[in-house]
């Protein structure tokens, strides 16, 4: 506990899944926390979780792929604490599998937009907060991009799309002592069964979402397995470590 103590993070995306619980984990441990989602009912919810760790909280409903949404978010964030340590771009749409002959250009669009076009302009609007005395970027990536699977083109292409960009920006913001990493998570969380039942039932299956047979035998856990990594990468034990892809998933994407 309080490796995050006194470090003030951003986390987009903050709801639900992943981001839900890598927010309750930065509570824990003493950070500071900017919330945003567009989700306002859920958002709460998980502001008062964090708060009830201790955590003091801002948190604004808004639109990630909106750069004078984005603008207002940053200029809260520091309005309240001063300054920004840590960003943690989690938010980014998806719609329900289907083929690459059916996806359109606006499936690519919110893809493009709640995905790579938000971690672009986070980084940006965060960068002359991180580099004033170092920060810590922790984007995600997915499986779907890295493995290709079936149905997900246009997310895939975009998760592929913010590796690429990290780590690009963890060549040239090293010098500053910005470090920039990617988590590519394996976990079946909340969101992810809710999402599930939004599919057609023909397309719930968990090994069409990317959740295969893993060396571990078991899926992830969100709180206990995928935001602890997260907090290693936000600390200061992280601090020789960029442009790296760490896959959280249990061994499921092995590289021999």
């Amino acid at each position: 506990m309080g490796k995050l103590k006194g470090k003030v993070a951003i986390i987009t995306g903050a709801s639900g899944g992943l981001g839900k619980f890598i927010s309750i984990k930065f509570a824990e441990e003493g950070a500071m926390l900017a919330l945003c989602d567009l989700n306002k009912e859920r958002l709460k919810e998980t502001v008062e979780l964090c708060e009830s760790k201790g955590a003091s909280v801002i948190a604004l409903n808004c639109d990630v792929s909106s750069k004078e949404q984005m603008e207002a978010f940053v200029s809260a964030t520091v309005a309240k604490f001063g300054t920004i340590d840590i960003l943690i771009n989690m938010a980014m749409a998806i719609k329900p599998p289907h083929s690459f002959l059916d996806h359109d250009l606006e499936d690519l669009d919110l893809s493009y937009r709640t995905g790579l076009v938000s971690t672009w302009i986070m980084m940006k609007l965060s960068y002359p907060h991180l580099r004033t005395k170092g920060g810590k970027i922790i984007n995600f990536s997915s499986g779907a991009g890295y493995l290709g699977e079936e149905g997900y083109a246009s997310y895939a292409a975009i998760k592929e799309g913010i590796r690429g960009l990290s780590r690009v920006v963890a060549r040239e913001w090293g010098p500053e002592n910005i470090n920039v990493n990617v988590v590519n998570p394996g976990a079946l969380t909340e969101g992810v069964k809710n999402y599930m039942n939004t599919l057609p039932e023909e397309q719930r299956d968990l090994r069409l979402l990317g959740f295969r047979d893993t060396p571990l035998r078991r899926f992830g856990d969100a709180y206990e397995d995928i935001a602890p990594v997260v907090v290693f990468l936000a600390s200061e034990d992280s601090r020789h470590i960029t442009g790296q892809t760490f896959f959280v998933d249990g061994g499921a994407i092995i590289n021999a």
